[in-house]
């Protein structure tokens, strides 16, 4: 499928917009669609204290569209998320970047380790720069409606229904599945009771913010509304957190997606030592702290070689 160009995020100049995962960045779509850093949906193997006393979540995103017994699913994205102190410390092993999130001073820091960059986004700053880009991607679909190309109307429908998500909620108490289903986007959710509520509100914040972050931070990304939309159904099962995530994008696109979680109620020694290291680099002479404008524009253009 080839790609097109809508509006840019920065004004004139365009970026490349696919209605899929495929031919995208795979991780950052991943990070968009299904999780809170990237997923995050956590494998409920313990009772977990508050996020404040620490958790440790490790992450396998596994590509499962031709997966059989012959041929096993293929492992796409592995990362790994320290709760800590209030604090969520993200991180995804391809990745150069490492994603503070903090609900207090209502912000994240992020963090490119390889280019020596820092920027603080504020939750206001987001919210603003989101609210922009939606008339601009409207315009952008009218134009394309009207030119009659057949693969332009593929294209607007999948941006439409980003924008608008409308899916045919189904859950199932007995075996804790959540089913969120349309056309040609379906989430699949395996959930199991959680035993703090406040916890879960906590968690589903925190990737509703993500969600958002990683849609302006990476080009090719799918809008968050379809990942607003999942954790608002499970808000309405206050007690219930996800411990498996499915995304099927079939029939439109032959691809389809699986979280699995393993979590540690505890972090280690190294998991603390890890977070030192990030916040010693942020306050070092050789990382340079920019403008959340600034840091985009040099992310796109380190992608866009």
């Amino acid at each position: 499928m080839k790609s097109m160009k809508i509006p840019g995020r920065f004004g004139r100049e365009g970026r490349t917009v696919f209605p899929c995962l495929r031919g995208l960045p795979f991780i950052m779509c991943l990070r968009n669609l299904m999780t809170a850093s990237v997923f995050l949906f956590v494998v409920l193997t313990h009772r977990v204290p508050a996020l404040a006393q620490g958790l440790r979540i490790s992450t396998h995103v596994y590509d499962i569209s031709r997966a059989d017994s012959r041929t096993p699913a293929q492992i796409v994205s592995s990362s790994l998320s320290l709760l800590h102190n209030g604090r969520v410390y993200d991180s995804i092993n391809s990745a150069d970047e490492v994603v503070i999130f903090d609900p207090t001073e209502k912000q994240f820091t992020v963090l490119n380790t390889v280019k020596g960059l820092a920027t603080r986004p504020t939750f206001d700053e987001i919210r603003h720069l989101l609210d922009g880009l939606e008339p601009r991607t409207r315009a952008y679909l009218e134009e394309q409606q009207l030119s009659g190309n057949p693969a332009s109307r593929r294209i607007c429908d999948s941006l439409e229904f980003q924008l608008k998500p409308k899916f045919t909620q189904s859950f199932d108490p007995m075996k804790g599945t959540l089913v969120l289903a349309s056309d040609s986007f379906t989430y699949r959710v395996e959930t199991r009771k959680w035993p703090d509520v406040e916890q879960v509100d906590r968690y589903l914040t925190w990737a509703d913010w993500t969600a958002r972050l990683n849609y302006l931070l990476h080009p090719g990304s799918l809008f968050p509304n379809p990942r607003l939309a999942l954790n608002d159904a499970l808000r309405q099962h206050k007690d219930r957190l996800p411990v498996s995530v499915e995304l099927d994008l079939r029939p439109n696109e032959s691809l389809r997606l699986r979280a699995e979680h393993q979590l540690v109620s505890k972090l280690s020694d190294d998991d603390l030592q890890r977070i030192a290291r990030w916040e010693q680099r942020l306050s070092s002479r050789d990382v340079r702290q920019v403008p959340f404008r600034s840091y985009q524009q040099a992310v796109l253009v380190t992608q866009s070689r």
